[in-house]
């Protein structure tokens, strides 16, 4: 099936004329990865961006004499997303595994960049995509929870608490699908192959911590004793207003104060009109 990724079809930001005058003239190359693939980017925009690249390219270091810079240890398939959000504010979903593992890894970049937003962002496309199409195994395949224990703090949130709750959730609904199966090599509620590869992920990256979440998240929906209707509510790839659903800023970093969806109530689609032509009380007695 040929792959699709949304406003793939769009026409390049930056050849937008009514964006030229805020994104200035000046352009900068990034080559991304071992095999150097080369970006172009406004250079105001990209510095507006995040500081590690306005310390690189304001600064007197070679990138800003050159206008280049190599950043080998990242992922062009990340990247492009990036640029991606850059320029249009959204990150893109695709209906590609190879996309999903690019989104992990713009979730790394950012996190690397300090831009918590994008970090939030990327989640939720990750989360919207994941129930879109029913993505299970896909979301923690051992190489990506590897890169992701590898690549985000060892605090406890965002991608790295979705794939604690993801392996956990969809572990505890394979054993309750496979429970009459009386195959000796099958714990009620750990499958053997699945506990080896738990504690491989473990011990491949020294993280006794993630492996003690994912046990007490496992512990606490057998210790429940979810029913397959509550199991259902209770999925990490859902994201809603319901009371009893993982809720929607669970997987997010921002500070709990934040509000990063608005209310209902909102009106988003008021018309704002210009200041010189808005009615005003004062302007109406005056007639």
């Amino acid at each position: 099936m040929a792959s699709t990724t949304e406003s793939s079809n769009s026409p390049s930001p930056a050849d937008s004329v009514l964006l030229e005058p805020n994104l200035g003239e000046e352009l900068v190359k990034i080559f991304v990865g071992a095999k150097r693939k080369k970006f172009v980017v406004h250079k105001k925009l990209l510095c507006e961006s995040a500081d590690y690249f306005k310390g690189a390219f304001t600064r007197d270091f070679e990138e800003a004499r050159k206008g280049e810079m190599y950043m080998p240890e990242d992922s062009p398939g990340a990247f492009s997303l990036y640029i991606d959000w850059l320029y249009r504010g959204s990150v893109p979903t695709s209906n590609t595994e190879a996309h999903v593992k690019h989104l992990y890894e713009l979730y790394f970049l950012a996190n690397k960049l300090c831009l918590i937003e994008l970090e939030d962002k990327t989640m939720d496309t990750i989360q919207d995509m994941a129930k879109k199409y029913d993505l299970k195994d896909e979301l923690i395949r051992p190489s990506l929870v590897v890169a992701v224990i590898q690549n985000t703090p060892k605090k406890t949130e965002g991608l790295r608490r979705f794939c604690i709750y993801q392996m956990a959730w969809h572990e505890y609904e394979n054993s309750n699908s496979n429970g009459d199966n009386n195959d000796e090599d099958q714990h009620p509620y750990l499958m053997r192959k699945d506990a080896k590869a738990v504690f491989r992920i473990c011990n491949q990256t020294n993280d006794c911590r993630f492996l003690k979440s994912f046990l007490n998240r496992l512990i606490w929906l057998v210790a429940d004793d979810i029913d397959s209707d509550n199991l259902e509510r209770l999925d990490p790839r859902i994201r809603d207003e319901e009371e009893d659903a993982v809720d929607r800023c669970y997987f997010h970093c921002h500070e709990n104060f934040v509000n990063c969806r608005p209310s209902k109530d909102q009106a988003d689609d008021v018309f704002i009109p210009d200041e010189e032509n808005r009615i005003t009380p004062t302007s109406q007695e005056s007639e």
